[in-house]
């Protein structure tokens, strides 16, 4: 069996493989995405959990909840960049290089929020995958690891408002249109 907190960094480790084969500006764009389908899903936890799904038992909320971040993450890295000049070929060698290693940065941030936001969401919802996915026992690497899961680190810790979440969305949006 897997830890929980290992899988997550083997998903941002995978993630910056990616990252690097696609280049930093598609990175970006898919990361922008990828912070706003969280920050609506947690904005929105309320409604969704509590009105909308308030019926369902736990696994099928947490199916739900999974589908739409995955949708949203899929669509996200649905992009089509050109590169400068517009002709596939026109960038140096260094601009490629440096495009690489800059997009396996964010892509293993990428990686690192979208293992991080699923890992989220068995929390909330008590771990409704048993027998296959369990919560971490207590004093575990990944027990420990909890506060560190994307949400809840920005979100201002396990019991945090989300106020810190709200700053960095807009970080990382103002980043996103000045870089791009």
């Amino acid at each position: 069996m897997i830890q929980l907190s290992n899988m997550l960094w083997l998903c941002a480790l995978v993630g910056a493989v990616l990252g690097f084969q696609r280049g930093w500006n598609r990175e970006v764009i898919s990361m922008s995405g990828i912070v706003l389908g969280w920050f609506a899903l947690f904005q929105f936890d309320g409604l969704l959990r509590g009105t909308l799904l308030a019926t369902m038992p736990f696994d099928q909320v947490f199916l739900v909840q999974v589908l739409l971040f995955l949708a949203l993450t899929f669509f996200s890295y649905q992009t089509r960049i050109f590169t400068p000049e517009g002709r596939p070929g026109s960038e140096t060698r260094r601009e490629r290089t440096q495009s690489s290693l800059l997009g396996a940065l964010v892509g293993f941030f990428n990686g690192y929020l979208i293992w991080g936001t699923i890992w989220y969401f068995l929390d909330i919802n008590e771990y409704p995958m048993s027998p296959y996915i369990i919560a971490p026992a207590p004093g575990s690497a990944s027990a420990n690891s909890l506060s560190m899961i994307p949400i809840v680190f920005f979100g201002g810790g396990l019991d945090g408002t989300g106020d810190f979440l709200t700053a960095v969305v807009i970080i990382v949006l103002f980043i996103v249109l000045v870089v791009m």
